[in-house]
């Protein structure tokens, strides 16, 4: 895997996802093998994203690739871990199977325990965001901050590399870790 650092001058996330799959022109059409995180929007309407992939990235005239480095992650189980979670919580309604987005903190820390559910996950940060599209409708994600501690480091790694919830071609779903000190 690679972990990559990119610039974008898209600021809504339709053309966000367009201008990473530009990224990676060799890729078979709907296949998707990679996912992505905004970082920080400057005032330039310039935004950066942290692009987590199997293949390495080559810049475009949409997409730049400031950084890019191999990504191979050991997880070990017992080992605590800082994390970083941008998620589109949902749930799905049983008798219509709407899936609707779920706005309560502490829904969202549920839906976070059960998609996390190969590691006790502690919540120390939690910030809504507004996600626009022109394509689909907008989007409130959650970034959850905190720490987790492995217990099935399988599972968290599954996670780690198919990413967690909905939405992640608009941009939610890249789990990051970093181990704790």
């Amino acid at each position: 895997m690679y972990i990559s650092m990119v610039a974008l001058n898209a600021t809504d996330s339709y053309q966000q996802h367009k201008d990473i799959w530009s990224l990676f022109p060799s890729t078979p059409e709907r296949r998707r093998d990679h996912l992505f995180r905004v970082e920080n929007q400057s005032s330039n309407e310039r935004v950066m994203v942290l692009v987590q992939s199997s293949t390495a990235p080559s810049s475009t005239e949409k997409a730049q690739v400031l950084q890019s480095k191999p990504f191979n992650p050991q997880l070990s189980n017992e080992e605590f871990y800082k994390f970083k979670l941008l998620a589109y919580p949902t749930k799905c309604l049983s008798k219509s199977k709407k899936v609707i987005e779920i706005h309560d903190d502490n829904e969202q820390v549920e839906w976070l325990h059960r998609k996390l559910k190969g590691a006790n996950v502690n919540v120390t940060s939690m910030d809504s965001i507004m996600v626009k599209s022109q394509k689909t409708f907008n989007s409130r994600y959650v970034c959850f901050e905190g720490i987790l501690q492995i217990t099935n480091s399988e599972q968290i790694y599954q996670a780690l590399v198919m990413g967690v919830g909905r939405q992640k071609h608009a941009g939610a779903g890249l789990l990051s870790l970093a181990k704790a000190n």
